[in-house]
């Protein structure tokens, strides 16, 4: 896909390629420029670089251990040990593999120019969610979207970075929390709706983003759906499955099933209200459940155990420099009890960049 950007932008972004930190590397693009002017990331603790870090929460992740195998080993706010799955995705995208928190400090002059993660771990798409948490909502997500926009028009000016923004790819991942940390640990919730009705509820809540980063000029945005989050090792401590070598919350996946068939629906209703924008449906469930009932295949020993500690119950504050942790994290596929580790993500980021290559990123 070609990108009629002026002379400026691409000086810019040049600049900014030449300027960044070496590549933490996994994976290597094999783009020989960038099909995308930019990543716009916005999204849950699977995409969160460092955003709560300044945050009075206890979602945070910006100490040891975690961070173990970044550059540097150096705990950034990612709930890993390495990398996220967004910072593959940029790479293979031909622009730099470390996507940038928007509230990190040091995110200014030409560290903007190639986007930024707005995502809040344990945010959702219910307020109740992120609130609970004292995080980021979506709407204050796209309400810092909003003030970064202005940072960079004060930086190219409208025209050109309305450019940049038409040619940037959006990113959309979150929904496990609100309903294995909110609907199914908030009684509050479950008496206001039935399991059905919440899922609605969640789908206006996307609905209405969607059109509001439209507004803002996006063309290009990809949802990830739900993953298999009754196969998380802290929903088999929960539900005490912990005995059994394959069993998962299977009322947990089904929702997760529905609300990725319910959701690819929404996406096709809304694509004729919002002509020129480019949505698609990512599908993260298929791969993250293969990796769990085929894990040889992948190079993995343990998939329903976290590397941290006992590996089902600790995830932030329990994941901590007194935790110990296995030898070997790329055999686990998990890095703590929720989130996937360094290399999990780097094979999941290669999937889903695969599945946006056919739709013309």
């Amino acid at each position: 896909m070609e990108w009629r950007l002026k002379v400026c932008i691409v000086t810019y972004l040049n600049i900014f390629l030449a300027l960044c930190e070496p590549k933490f590397t996994y994976a290597n693009s094999k783009a020989t420029k960038p099909l995308v002017t930019a990543v716009y990331i916005f999204g849950d603790s699977t995409v969160d670089p460092g955003n709560n870090n300044g945050l009075a929460t206890i979602a945070k992740a910006n100490f040891p251990p975690y961070g173990r195998d970044f550059m540097g080993r150096k705990p950034t706010g990612r709930f890993t040990n390495g990398k996220l799955v967004t910072d593959i995705i940029s790479g293979l995208a031909g622009l730099p593999d470390i996507v940038p928190a928007y509230l990190d400090p040091e995110f200014r002059g030409s560290r903007i120019l190639a986007g930024a993660s707005f995502a809040s771990a344990g945010s959702g798409y219910d307020d109740i969610t992120p609130l609970s948490l004292n995080v980021l909502t979506l709407k204050q997500q796209l309400e810092n979207f909003k003030l970064y926009r202005e940072q960079l028009v004060k930086m190219l000016g409208a025209e050109n970075s309305s450019e940049v923004i038409s040619g940037a790819l959006f990113l959309l991942s979150m929904g496990t929390n609100d309903f294995a940390n909110n609907y199914y640990m908030n009684p509050t919730t479950r008496a206001r709706y039935t399991v059905d009705e919440f899922r609605d509820h969640i789908f206006q809540t996307l609905s209405k983003f969607i059109q509001n980063i439209y507004k803002e000029g996006a063309s290009l945005l990809r949802v990830i759906g739900l993953p298999p989050f009754g196969c998380l090792p802290s929903q088999i401590a929960n539900h005490n499955l912990t005995g059994n070598t394959s069993a998962c919350v299977d009322e947990f996946n089904d929702i997760a099933i529905s609300f990725n068939q319910k959701l690819q629906s929404l996406l096709e209703t809304l694509k004729p209200m919002l002509p020129g924008l480019k949505i698609a449906y990512i599908d993260i469930y298929g791969k993250l459940l293969d990796m769990m009932k085929n894990p040889s295949k992948y190079g993995f020993e343990e998939v329903r155990r976290g590397c941290c500690g006992t590996g089902w119950v600790e995830t932030a504050a329990l994941c901590n420099p007194t935790t110990t942790i296995c030898p070997d994290p790329s055999k686990y596929l998990f890095w703590d009890s929720f989130h996937p580790t360094g290399k999990a993500y780097n094979i999941l980021g290669n999937d889903i960049f695969s599945q946006c290559v056919p739709n013309h990123i």
